[in-house]
């Protein structure tokens, strides 16, 4: 292999690996950032058409609402019924005087028309009767068989209404025509409130740009409203895309639609208040402009960084190559290396002598070495070590140690009232102690010191001489330690020392002696070196509680798994009898299991009487155990069995009471804005514990639940009141009276007005 091939499949390579992504991060950016861009664009306009028709419908609302109001006054109410003349002027003037009240700037209301069609009779800003518009009669009798009680329309008036002024100039005119009484198939009078098109036109403020049209367009398909008013009343049912929204059932929509030979983008809304169809129109090539000039950016930077790597790549390839000819040209003189086939298998085999060389220095930073065994002693002194383990680590940390007998010390200062430091140093002061004993005691004698809680802790060990002498050692080790303690630091210090022991697992017991020797203290003063076997002679090993068997137990318990509760049970008995030397201190286990097994229940609520209703006590049971597995089946059979089920008992007691209070909750508040976190706050439960015991006994959601108790009063409401649907809609809360009757529609299959005529079964 040639040092010119080599370097030329690195070019290739280095080519590959930078060309890919610019190309792939090119591509991808262009394609997110242009269905980014088309998404806004759509999204804005969505917005800018909604708010559109949330601020024509609130001017339409209020209109109609005025207009009612005024219809259902008495002074209307009474007019409406009587036979008016020239002679009931007063009357007539408190007529006109109302009409023009509700005809403010604001509204944009040009024109009002009261018509009695039992008396015939006209009224409008023009005057009374002939001095009115009266081809408007006419029209508005054709509105009575209507059978909305209220209406918006949209027609041509300029041959029944005869303006002589601005008022209503254009010929196309929105109207609200009422009958009265509203909902009666026979109404005695009519009401009609005009807004002209130029009015409306100014009422409905189109927000229209730059970038396209917005057209608003009635239940015939007329224009009503749009940028050119000349093309108000034109008739859009030709346009292709009015005939795809009149044809869809959604409410609102996105689709594209070819429009005067040009593509567009079309955005629709349809109102379910009057019936209008809000749309909007956007040219695609508008839209995509933006996104052609990231394209036209992507593929500049992708250029520019496709040559950038090119470069790069050879001349960074040349010089990556430089030292790469160096190593190979220094090692192919070695003896070992001269057979080799190319650079790289040089290169190998240098790396594997050097590997190989290297590997024996591992870990023999005496710092890291240092640190790694302190932490190793910690786990052992909190039983977090396994025994497999402990020699492995300190061979791998570097102790080559074969003891067989070993102590724990522990140095504890004895008082810092006499010296001349404060509490505040108690930590530099143990600081201070560990690097004493690691400068006064071998390496070969000792594992690292650590500060252990408000200590100093040493093990020490030794494979050679007596038992006897293993303690002198140890001894003369603790007091030469305490008087450098005294002499560099002026500090008493006391040691508390551990019996001997062979295992490594045996630290943590030897620790606990330390700690019980060093409480004598108390009877034999200060800077005092105890040994436990010294302070408390003829000492048996102490008894271990299995705690770790003992919460697995408890844990299944909890978690209603007899089986595993079964199984954690019997590895705790077993570990209860290996770890004692004598019976009292196994019943005393299996009492202190007992009694952590009654506290569990007490904890939940649950009295011992529930669990033990015979006059014998269930610890006189227990100790009355003799054989192991008479004790295992009684702890299952008459503890661990039934406490799963009392527990079982209580959740469901508990799941109960909760879905019983969030309904006593919704019965009372449900016609109030109620939410799950308000029923959560007010019982003291996390909303999604109570959303998740609610379904569990109900079967339903809290939502749903929630709809569906207040559809059943608005059915009672329906049959024995005579409140309107719209004051049913507010009272349940419901946005609007259109959202309550959709659903009611769904649920029941009719609607409220019908739901209240049907004759009860």
């Amino acid at each position: 292999m040639k040092t010119h091939t080599y370097l030329r499949k690195l070019i290739v390579l280095t080519l590959v690996v930078g060309a890919f992504p610019v190309l792939i991060l090119g591509w991808y950016s262009y394609t997110y950032s242009s269905h980014t861009v088309l998404e806004k664009v759509n999204e804005s306009n969505a917005q800018i058409l909604r708010q559109t028709q949330l601020r024509v419908e609130q001017t339409l609302k209020t209109i109609d609402y005025t207009a009612s109001q005024l219809l259902n006054t008495p002074l209307m109410t009474s007019a409406i019924g009587k036979r008016l003349a020239i002679t009931d002027a007063e009357l007539i003037n408190d007529l006109y005087d109302n009409l023009l009240g509700i005809q403010t700037f604001e509204l944009g209301i040009k024109d009002v028309f009261l018509y009695s069609l039992e008396n015939d009779w006209l009224i409008s800003n023009s005057g009374f009767n002939e001095y009115s518009h009266v081809k408007m009669k006419d029209l508005l009798l054709g509105f009575a068989t209507m059978q909305a009680g209220s209406k918006w329309v949209s027609m041509d008036l300029s041959e029944r209404y005869d303006a002589e002024s601005s008022v209503v100039s254009n010929n196309y005119t929105i109207m609200n025509v009422k009958k009265w009484p509203i909902n009666s198939l026979k109404p005695q009078g009519m009401m009609a409130v005009l807004l002209s098109g130029k009015e409306t036109s100014n009422l409905i403020d189109l927000e229209d740009d730059n970038m396209g049209q917005m057209y608003i367009v009635d239940e015939m398909n007329k224009l009503v409203a749009h940028r050119d008013r000349t093309l108000v009343g034109k008739d859009m049912s030709q346009e292709s895309f009015i005939r795809h929204i009149a044809e869809s059932s959604e409410a609102t929509g996105l689709f594209k639609s070819r429009v005067q030979d040009e593509d567009m983008s079309i955005s629709y809304r349809k109102s379910a208040y009057n019936g209008w169809t809000y749309v909007s129109v956007l040219p695609i090539s508008e839209m995509t402009k933006r996104a052609k000039s990231i394209a036209w950016t992507s593929l500049w930077v992708s250029v520019i960084a496709l040559c950038t790597s090119v470069i790069i790549a050879v001349l960074g390839t040349r010089s990556v190559y430089r030292p790469v000819r160096s190593i190979y040209r220094s090692l192919a003189n070695a003896k070992t290396s001269r057979e080799a086939k190319d650079e790289l298998g040089v290169i190998s085999e240098g790396i594997q002598s050097l590997l190989s060389n290297q590997s024996r220095m591992q870990f023999q930073l005496e710092g890291q070495q240092e640190h790694m065994t302190e932490l190793l002693v910690r786990k052992m002194l909190t039983g977090e070590a396994k025994s497999s383990e402990i020699q492995e680590r300190l061979q791998y940390y570097g102790y080559t140690l074969e003891w067989d007998k070993m102590r724990v010390l522990l140095f504890q200062i004895d008082d810092l009232a006499e010296s001349r430091f404060d509490e505040k140093d108690r930590d530099l002061l143990l600081f201070a102690i560990s690097n004493i004993v690691s400068e006064l005691v071998p390496n070969h004698e000792r594992l690292a010191p650590i500060v252990f809680q408000d200590a100093v802790l040493l093990i020490a060990g030794t494979q050679t001489g007596s038992e006897e002498a293993f303690k002198d050692n140890v001894f003369e080790m603790a007091v030469a330690i305490q008087e450098a303690v005294k002499g560099y630091l002026s500090v008493e210090a006391s040691v508390g020392i551990s019996r001997s022991f062979a295992h490594w697992m045996d630290a943590e017991q030897g620790y606990a002696e330390c700690v019980v020797a060093l409480k004598y203290r108390v009877q034999l003063g200060r800077e005092a070196a105890l040994f436990i076997e010294d302070v408390q002679p003829k000492k048996g090993k102490e008894s271990q509680y299995p705690k770790e068997a003992a919460a697995q137990v408890i844990d299944a318990i909890q978690s209603s798994d007899k089986t595993r509760a079964h199984e954690a049970l019997a590895i705790f008995i077993e570990n209860a009898s290996k770890s004692v030397d004598n019976h009292n201190d196994y019943q005393l286990s299996l009492v202190r299991l007992l009694v952590d097994l009654i506290r569990l229940l007490q904890d939940s609520g649950i009295s011992l009487y529930a669990l033990n209703q015979r006059e014998r006590s269930l610890f006189d049971e227990l100790l009355h155990l003799h054989a192991v597995r008479e004790i295992e089946a009684w702890f299952y059979e008459q503890i661990v069995e039934p406490s799963i089920g009392l527990l079982e008992e209580r959740r469901d007691t508990q799941f109960r009471t909760i879905s019983d209070e969030v309904k006593r909750l919704i019965e009372e508040a449900f016609d109030t804005d109620l939410t799950l976190e308000k029923c959560a706050a007010r019982i003291n439960y996390h909303p999604q514990y109570i959303s998740r015991v609610f379904r569990q006994e109900t079967g339903i959601n809290f939502a749903d639940y929630l709809a569906q108790y207040r559809l059943d009063i608005a059915k009672r409401w329906l049959r024995e009141t005579n409140m309107t649907v719209t004051d049913i809609a507010e009272k349940l809360k419901y946005n609007n009276p259109a959202n309550f009757i959709r659903y009611f529609r769904k649920m029941e299959g009719i609607t409220p007005g019908q739901y209240r005529g049907k004759p009860e079964k």
